[in-house]
């Protein structure tokens, strides 16, 4: 009896350990940021248009992604220091399978092309054969019988009749489209002035913008020597960086040349994602009753005017 219960309590102890662990795991992966960082750069006179290194990384460089363009134009994945995938390897085997598959599609390719041959003669000489066995009056006949016209008063008749009934028909099914369109524009007008919309519209505003804000990099720098050769778009490349001035500041820099086409300069950005902030908005709304019932009411418009 003893030795039943310590077997238990060693189970249990293990069991607790296994759930603790997988506890600990679930939590890393909520509120362990997933770190990323762009380095990019273009000089003038390269070759290379430009050069980036993108790399993201989790739990202290636990888990690394990189991917660096033109010097390695692959993705690596790094547990550990140890790579675990690397698609150069895969491209490679890939090369090698799509040579493969060329030289066998072209052997192929001869031996239909000679079946081919010899099944079009053979068809050729049947046709030659069967047009001659064929009478030359009996052509003559048929295509005299297929040129033959009936101008009769009775079946212009007809055909006006038919004409008439086709633009009444057509008349009758654009208006019934016009007032389809109507009123499926009168019933989605009054779901976007309900106040469940609004309502609903002012979360999702809130929470996307409150997305942004966390997905968006907390370190941009970048500067930027910008020359189109035509200063009148130089003067609108200004511009639109001062449009943009309220949102990027003084991380980007752009230095114009009005007498030059030339771009060069370089960019550093660097930010972080929590899984949990992004679950936490996503739940909010994927529950919020507002914002069901406004897709109810949108999937029941539809329906209805369907039928």
């Amino acid at each position: 009896m003893i030795l039943l219960l310590n077997i238990l309590k060693i189970l249990g102890i293990i069991l607790l350990c296994i759930l603790g662990f997988f506890l600990l795991l679930l939590l890393c992966v909520l509120f362990i940021p997933i770190r990323y960082r762009l380095k990019a750069k273009r000089k003038c006179g390269d070759n290379i248009p430009v050069c980036a290194d993108i790399k993201i990384s989790w739990l202290l460089h636990f888990i690394t992604l990189t991917y660096s363009y033109p010097l390695q134009k692959y993705i690596k994945l790094k547990v550990l220091g140890i790579t675990l995938y690397s698609s150069e390897k895969k491209s490679m085997d890939e090369k090698e399978s799509v040579e493969k598959d060329s030289t066998a599609k072209v052997s192929t390719a001869e031996d239909s092309a000679a079946e081919v041959s010899t099944e079009q003669n053979s068809d050729l000489s049947d046709r030659e054969s069967h047009i001659l066995q064929e009478p030359l009056e009996e052509e003559l006949e048929k295509k005299y019988e297929e040129n033959i016209e009936d101008p009769t008063i009775i079946k212009f008749i007809k055909k006006l009749f038919e004409l008439l009934r086709n633009i009444k028909y057509t008349i009758l099914k654009i208006y019934d489209k016009i007032k389809k369109i109507i009123n499926e524009i009168r019933y989605y007008m009054a779901v976007i002035r309900s106040e469940c919309f609004k309502r609903a519209f002012l979360l999702c505003k809130t929470e996307v913008l409150a997305l942004l804000t966390h997905i968006l990099p907390k370190k941009l720098n970048g500067n930027f020597v910008i020359g189109t050769g035509d200063p009148a778009s130089t003067a609108q490349i200004l511009a639109i960086h001062g449009m943009l001035y309220p949102l990027i500041g003084n991380h980007i820099s752009i230095i114009p040349d009005f007498d030059n086409a030339i771009f060069k300069g370089d960019l550093f950005i660097k930010g972080r994602i929590t899984v949990f902030k992004i679950l936490k908005i996503a739940i909010k709304v994927y529950f919020n009753k507002d914002i069901r019932r406004v897709i109810h009411l949108f999937k029941k418009g539809g329906n209805i005017n369907g039928r």
